[in-house]
């Protein structure tokens, strides 16, 4: 962001292999304890080793290291306080199960080395994460606040804890910060909510426990959902309340008995916004930035008046880069050679603005706000202006000589994929091939080849070819790879595999076509693809059988030419079957079963013209009815066809209520999944809570008796396999149950296009907003998707008929959301009518 460099005073960097954090950092300014005004600088690195600096601002001499000890313990966080015992000011050093108070003693003029003296211990029963300083509750000395890793605060002064406080809605701890002024702490949930909580009502509501639930006890003054994951939380003071992007900052003063006259502004930094929110938790405004920022901190402005003097708001980047805001506009940036992990701006030697910055690494240095000029120099001088007339020659020149090279080139064809496919004869099998993943016994199978070719003027490299075969159908090896496919005509290649469909499986297929497709890379590093479609024959999915009588669902479809025989109809499903078969067969009377066992019969009346399908399920008639259709369509054209176009007539009512049924059964098979579902939920959070009580008491020094958890873990376990059993039967019955909606929406969809005559145009548009497709998703089911997708068609009919153009601005969102049964019905017959309508059928 900038091409400026921030200019180092002071620095040293850390030899060892250490690491430093956030907490990483403390700062003791200028005290009575210290001979003269220095300013000490503390670092703890996590392996626990405490380093003391007097910077000087001249360089870095071997004098300015004032202490080093390891404390042979991880250290999470280091802050200086100053308590009752002690008098002066003292290292506060948190651990994970302990917190530390140490004394510091300088080299002195005799001679001795500076060291850290332990003046006081005090552990905590939990595992700590972070920790704030301040005087709590009016106090004349400070006391500590520890978070942690459950979201307890611990209150303990300088000798033990004092009380402890449950937050809620802590998963994983966040920031922790308190305002000295206001008496105040701040932090954010796992559910992205600022908290704030008052000292004084957390200390009255712990010593009135019969007065106030636990419930209650844990409940803040005010809470505000930010929507991402807080980095820092700072309290500063403004000297006027801010209005939009108004208003100066003014770093919270840590004085008791301050008499400057400001309001207090929570400032809260994520890793992509900035908020700045009010005492009472009123968002003043929220800065989006197009960076990660990882670090913020107040700057005090150089203003010497009192009523304007604010602090400005310094940002640091993850690629090291600090800008100041000021009035939420930036007004400086400069880029460091290191990206801080913690942050300072204090005052060296009576001069304020000094930033100090702590690496992960170690490399701690202090840089002021100045910076050092670029190692180059960026523009254009006067005497070196360019020449735009001979530029232009220079690019005709160019374009003249790339037309003259192009001359008699020849000019290669690009190189792309054909695809033939050709099906074999159908034959029946006992068992899968062993390439297959199982061995389910088959009751039909094909054998599909493929041709490959190359039709430009190269030979082309990791074909790769993908077979797509609609439900039930296998395909054996539906990804096949060509390492190199030559040039030519005569260098086809042909790759075959095996589709069939499994002996026991009672799914009718929701389509008869099966898609090939070719890719291939490019020089360029794209993908070309080439794709073919083929229609699977009807004597792939059905076998004739002698006609039967019973039927529960018929279909009369009437035709304006003198019907054709079956025999000549279906010509080469009869040539595949056997003589016995063949001989019951009439030519007005043919009954095809389905590989389910389903038997669809068909009869033909020669007098009437009339074809009538029966069966007694309604959904195995929408395959053959559909190949009757396209037969007669591929019959009676061209020269055939010599007075009128072929056109059907439907005689019987659109089977709206077998489209219902089968909807209801798909609804209430995927209910009792989702509630299958959710108890599986509810039994795996009583095994995991469980295992994890059981682990606590693996984890102690010295474990008690298990008082039965063992046998607990056992019972649960088993209930847990038995739901997911329960479960894989309910999945399997939601996958019938959206095969055979699937099955009854292209019979509706069919019987739709012949009753009212519908041309290709319009029958795409509902197939389109009436999907075939039934997914098992939880986040959006097929009923909702086509509840809200025939609402749009509707709505677009209406605009459309009235002549407007659509417009979908007013269009009632909240009808989109958690479409029920009803409504999807309801509105699929208002579809229906409104096309009846339009073709003026009553």
């Amino acid at each position: 962001m900038s091409l400026l460099r921030t200019q180092e005073r002071w620095g040293v960097t850390c030899e060892h292999l250490e690491e430093f954090e956030r907490g990483s950092l403390a700062i003791l300014g200028p005290t009575r304890q210290l001979h003269d005004s220095s300013t000490i600088v503390f670092t703890a690195s996590t392996a626990g080793i405490i380093r003391a600096y007097s910077p000087e601002l001249d360089g870095c001499e071997k004098h300015d290291l004032l202490v080093e000890t390891d404390l042979k313990c991880p250290v999470l966080q280091i802050e200086i306080g100053r308590f009752v015992d002690f008098g002066k000011s003292s290292l506060v050093v948190l651990h994970s199960h302990k917190i530390g108070i140490f004394g510091f003693h300088f080299q002195d003029s005799s001679g001795d080395s500076g060291h850290l003296s332990l003046q006081r211990e005090i552990l905590i029963g939990s595992k700590a994460c972070s920790m704030v300083i301040g005087r709590f509750g009016g106090a004349k000395f400070d006391k500590i606040c520890v978070l942690s890793i459950d979201g307890e605060l611990l209150f303990l002064d300088q000798h033990e804890c004092i009380f402890r406080w449950q937050l809620d809605g802590f998963l994983l701890p966040g920031p922790l910060t308190y305002c000295p002024r206001s008496d105040l702490f701040f932090t954010c949930n796992s559910s992205f909510d600022l908290q704030c909580y008052d000292y004084q009502s957390i200390a009255a509501a712990h010593q009135a426990k019969n007065a106030i639930t636990v419930k209650n006890r844990s409940a803040p003054n005010w809470k505000l959902c930010i929507g991402e994951a807080a980095l820092q939380i700072l309290t500063v003071e403004t000297s006027s309340p801010l209005s939009g992007r108004h208003g100066h900052l003014v770093q919270s003063s840590s004085k008791p008995g301050s008499t400057i006259s400001s309001d207090i502004q929570i400032v809260l930094l994520s890793s992509q916004s900035l908020f700045v929110l009010s005492r009472d938790g009123q968002l003043v405004f929220h800065q989006r930035f197009n960076f990660t920022a990882v670090l913020c901190n107040a700057v005090l402005s150089p203003s010497t008046k009192i009523e304007d003097s604010g602090v400005n708001l310094l940002i640091v980047d993850t690629s090291g880069c600090l800008m100041i805001y000021r009035n939420m506009q930036i007004v400086w940036a400069s880029r460091c050679d290191e990206i801080p992990v913690a942050l300072s701006i204090v005052p060296f030697r009576n001069v304020d603005g000094h930033v100090i910055l702590l690496s992960k690494n170690g490399a701690l240095c202090i840089n002021n706000l100045g910076t050092e000029p670029a190692n180059r120099n960026f523009g254009v001088s006067g005497e070196n202006l360019l020449d735009y007339g001979e530029m232009q020659h220079e690019i005709n020149e160019i374009s003249t000589s790339k037309r003259a090279s192009n001359v008699g080139q020849k000019v290669n064809s690009a190189a792309m994929v054909k695809i033939e496919v050709q099906i074999g004869e159908r034959s029946h099998m006992n068992q899968l091939s062993s390439t297959t993943k199982n061995h389910n016994e088959a009751s039909r199978r094909t054998e599909l080849r493929v041709f490959v070719t190359a039709t430009g003027s190269e030979s082309l490299q990791n074909i790769t070819v993908m077979i797509r075969t609609p439900a039930p159908v296998i395909c054996q090896d539906n990804c096949i790879s060509i390492p190199l496919l030559p040039c030519g005509k005569d260098a086809t290649i042909m790759v075959s595999t095996v589709i069939c469909i499994p002996r026991d499986c009672t799914v009718i297929p929701t389509s008869s076509k099966a898609s090939v497709i070719a890719s291939n890379p490019t020089p360029s590093g794209e993908q070309h693809v080439a794709a073919y479609e083929v229609h699977l024959p009807l004597s792939f999915f059905c076998d004739i059988v002698p006609p039967e009588k019973n039927a529960s669902h018929k279909v009369t479809l009437e035709m304006n030419y003198p019907p054709p025989r079956l025999r000549d109809l279906f010509e080469d499903v009869l040539l595949r079957t056997s003589k016995e078969t063949d001989a019951a067969t009439t030519s007005d009377v043919m009954s095809f079963r389905h590989h389910s066992g389903d038997n669809v019969t068909v009869v033909v009346s020669k007098n009437a013209g009339r074809f009538r399908l029966q069966s007694t399920r309604y959904e195995p008639i929408w395959l053959v009815l559909s190949e009757v259709v396209k037969r007669l369509q591929s019959r009676y054209t061209g020269d055939l066809v010599q007075n009128a176009a072929l056109r059907f007539v439907l005689h019987c009512q659109l089977p709206l209520q077998d489209l219902f049924s089968s909807l209801d059964a798909q609804e209430k098979a995927r209910v009792e999944y989702s509630a299958q579902d959710s108890f599986l939920g509810f039994r795996a959070r009583q095994l995991r809570a469980a295992q994890k009580r059981l682990l606590y008491r693996y984890n102690e020094k010295c474990p008690s008796c298990l008082f039965y958890l063992d046998d607990y873990i056992e019972k649960t376990c088993s209930r847990v396999m038995t739901t997911v059993a329960k479960i894989e039967c309910r999945h399997s019955a939601l996958i019938d149950a959206g095969y055979s909606l699937a099955a009854a929406t292209n019979y509706f969809l069919l019987l739709m296009k012949l009753r009212l005559n519908m041309n290709e145009a319009e029958m795409s548009t509902v197939r389109g907003h009436i999907p075939i497709h039934i997914g098992t998703s939880e986040d959006q089911t097929w009923n909702e998707w086509t509840c809200v997708a025939v609402m749009m068609l509707l709505k677009s009919l209406r605009k459309s008929a009235s002549g407007k153009p659509s417009d979908w601005q007013h269009f009632d969102r909240t009808q989109m959301i958690g479409g029920n049964i009803l409504q999807t019905k309801k509105q699929i017959a208002l579809l229906v009518d409104r096309f009846r309508r339009h073709t003026g059928e009553e």
